[in-house]
């Protein structure tokens, strides 16, 4: 989780589904500083139209304010609602946990509140970890769709052997998840993502003109078009692949006197290896 100080005016704003859990809620938003904390309430009989929120009922303290059977909810469920509204403002709304377009569509609404996209807006995560797998998928696509921070927590014990007896048994009904294209990177992208690895692997630094002069041995296209004027060539290398790699925070720059070194990030290596299939026969 990105745990950087945000600025004076922004907020962190954390979206958590309030599933069958108790400390997996609470801990994180209290261990990261959570501002604001959507609690999404299981509603699968909800009238609102899929994505709905209704943010003047969402303050309410009460839960039968929101049209959330209160009854409906467990002991520990109702203790971490109160135990987050101690250091965070809570704001519960009701949603179909079983329902991935309800998540998905609550959760962009919730950014889109918050500007979340935007350079002045609020910092925006969500935990996939305290919901059913169903609501885990809506609130990871809607993180990916609006640029926010997902977020996973790993439980410290479970309540029996999982080497014992299943988690689970039976199934109810199988259900289809949304389809929605991913922004991979290009094949160059990727080959420039590898040369860096592979000089870091070395502890060698590596300067834009290094990359321009491996990529033209390999003919990667996106020299192709650029001519032989040394300025074209730097051109082509930022605005094909250094730009979008830096937008995705795959690799940073450096000022080093009168060179720019590249260098790869983390987010960046996991990134290589999760597409270096692209590379395959080159």
């Amino acid at each position: 989780m990105d745990t950087s100080v945000p600025s004076v005016s922004e907020r962190r704003v954390h979206v958590v589904p309030l599933g069958y859990e108790r400390d997996r809620i609470v801990e994180p938003l209290r261990r990261h500083g959570a501002d604001v904390a959507y609690l999404l309430v299981d509603a699968p009989d909800r009238d609102a139209a899929r994505g709905d929120v209704d943010f003047d009922a969402a303050q309410a303290v009460d839960p039968g304010d929101i049209r959330i059977d209160p009854d409906g909810l467990t002991a520990y469920q109702r203790d971490a609602w109160a135990a987050v509204a101690e250091f965070a403002e809570v704001r519960a709304i009701p949603v179909a946990h079983a329902d991935v377009y309800d998540v998905l569509g609550v959760t962009t609404t919730v950014a889109a509140r918050h500007r979340a996209s935007a350079e002045d807006g609020d910092r925006l995560f969500g935990n996939v970890s305290t919901g059913p797998r169903i609501a885990a998928v809506g609130v990871a696509l809607a993180c990916m769709i609006v640029g926010a921070r997902p977020y996973s927590v790993e439980p410290e014990r479970h309540r029996h052997d999982r080497r014992e007896e299943p988690l689970t048994t039976g199934i109810e009904r199988t259900v289809d998840l949304p389809i929605y294209p991913m922004d991979a990177p290009t094949t160059d992208q990727v080959a420039v993502l590898g040369r860096l690895h592979d000089r870091a692997e070395g502890n060698l630094t590596t300067e834009k003109w290094n990359l321009i002069e491996w990529a033209r041995e390999r003919e990667l296209s996106f020299l192709r078009e650029a001519g032989e004027s040394r300025t074209a060539k730097y051109r082509a290398l930022e605005t094909h692949v250094l730009s979008p790699l830096r937008e995705r925070g795959y690799v940073d720059l450096e000022d080093i006197g009168r060179s720019d070194t590249v260098r790869l990030t983390e987010t960046g290596r996991r990134v290589f290896f999760a597409f270096k299939h692209k590379l395959d026969g080159r």
